[in-house]
């Protein structure tokens, strides 16, 4: 039986997360992890908004509706101290997913009449980047994404694969049903079968009585994401070849099957071939698969985007932060460009986001970025990097301290002449010298 959605005496069983006033989180309930079946150590420390996704938030009655691990949630935020707790009060296991609209409707209709909580969220204009590679990829994933076939997201960690299967399905026939992500990863083994096939009533000890739908069958009639497919527990790989083969599934503990309406887009940043020639990947799931392969290119792949992502990065965070951050200092613009960034994107908003916690000023800075001494400089580039003359390596350093010194100054030439304590005439010959502007 449905529960009765009742925000006076929230329902608390759900579990709470706990954030800092960074948004990152602190603490993970035991109520919470068992509930959405995670490890509490894998989350610690990352963004709320990597858990609670497609937010809608009312600031006024601090009660969020998102989507928590592909299910539809009810969110109270409230403080404790200098801290957020979030505390999930309805999931939609408890009511009908059409009266959880409905009663968010009649908070505010305005702000939710265009999507259900399960639709992407990024667009293909939405991933940023004009270089030929990323250009290329757009381009094709856009074809593809008319087509109801399967496609096999491949590229290494970071370079943004969830986005484009979510750009995808926001640009297929089934815009307007749900989009459910599954990590594959994330899902314990023991559990996996239990969340994304479901199970019926009395299926194992602790199983809901009214049984539970999984993942494939919320996905009905719109795209089932499955991140990381290459983690799929082995046996499960059965179970899902048959889903694909057939279009339909069973609940573990039932005896009949139910037809489902999916397109599966999977991801993984391991080469399935080689699982498969070492026994540890199904080759009749991987051909199944292997209809439309995507590469998403690495951002070394790329080099031309690194500087307008960054950019990109910055207006976010001064936004969320309040900053006024306009211009990325010369230097460091030559390190993010030389750098080989095997986090990718990810790793490039991570490293924008640890300068804009402490930056001052309008500029950001190599030391805003706070370098370890091993981060300090790209190792590989130095060591690959051919060894120049003297003249040459002088000429350099007094290109880039004329350039830093102009951009500190705002252009005033007089004031960076004093900067670099040299004689303005002295500054003018040397700008006339190297061809600066």
């Amino acid at each position: 039986m449905k529960k009765t959605l009742n925000l006076i005496d929230p329902i608390d069983e759900w579990g709470s997360m706990k954030v800092d006033t960074n948004g990152r989180l602190i603490d993970i309930s035991a109520e919470f992890c068992e509930n959405f079946s995670i490890n509490k150590q894998d989350w610690i420390g990352t963004s709320i908004n990597d858990i609670i996704q497609g937010t809608f938030n009312r600031k006024r009655t601090k009660v969020l509706f998102g989507v928590i691990f592909g299910y539809s949630c009810l969110v109270k935020v409230s403080k404790v101290n200098e801290h957020q707790l979030y505390r999930v009060i309805v999931r939609q296991d408890d009511i009908d997913h059409v009266e959880m609209i409905s009663f968010m409707n009649s908070m505010d209709s305005s702000k939710m009449k265009k999507k259900s909580s399960f639709q992407s969220r990024y667009s293909f204009e939405e991933i940023m980047g004009e270089s030929p590679a990323i250009e290329r990829i757009k381009e094709l994933s856009a074809r593809i994404a008319i087509s109801n076939s399967t496609v096999l997201l491949t590229g290494e960690s970071g370079t943004g694969k969830e986005l484009f299967a979510q750009a995808i399905h926001g640009l297929s026939s089934r815009k307007n049903n749900p989009f459910v992500a599954v990590n594959c990863a994330a899902i314990p083994d023991e559990l996996f079968e239990s969340e994304v096939f479901g199970y019926e009533a009395g299926a194992f000890s602790g199983a809901k009585k009214e049984g539970k739908p999984g993942k494939i069958e919320l996905a009905h009639h719109g795209t089932l994401f499955l991140d990381e497919i290459s983690e799929l527990p082995y046996q499960a790989q059965g179970k899902l070849l048959r889903v694909l083969q057939e279009r339909e599934v069973e609940r573990l503990g039932g005896t009949a099957n139910k037809n489902v309406d999916i397109r599966i887009i999977a991801a993984t940043n391991r080469d399935l071939k080689t699982l498969v020639q070492e026994g540890k990947f199904r080759q009749d799931l991987f051909y199944r698969l292997y209809i439309f392969e995507l590469k998403i290119p690495s951002l070394r792949q790329r080099k031309e985007d690194i500087l307008p992502l960054a950019y990109y990065f910055i207006n976010y965070f001064n936004e969320m932060l309040g900053r006024q951050v306009k211009f990325i200092d010369v230097k460091l613009q030559e390190w993010l460009l030389n750098y080989e960034w095997p986090g990718n994107v990810r790793e490039l908003k991570a490293y924008i986001e640890r300068g804009m916690n402490i930056v001052e000023g309008d500029t950001i800075m190599m030391e805003a970025l706070y370098f370890s001494p091993s981060e300090s400089a790209p190792q590989r580039e130095r060591e690959s990097a051919p060894l120049l003359s003297l003249e040459e390596a002088v000429a350099n350093a007094e290109i880039d301290a004329i350039q830093r010194a102009l951009q500190e100054a705002k252009g005033d030439r007089t004031v960076a002449a004093q900067k670099l304590h040299i004689h303005v005439a002295s500054l003018y010959r040397k700008l006339s010298k190297y061809n600066l502007k």
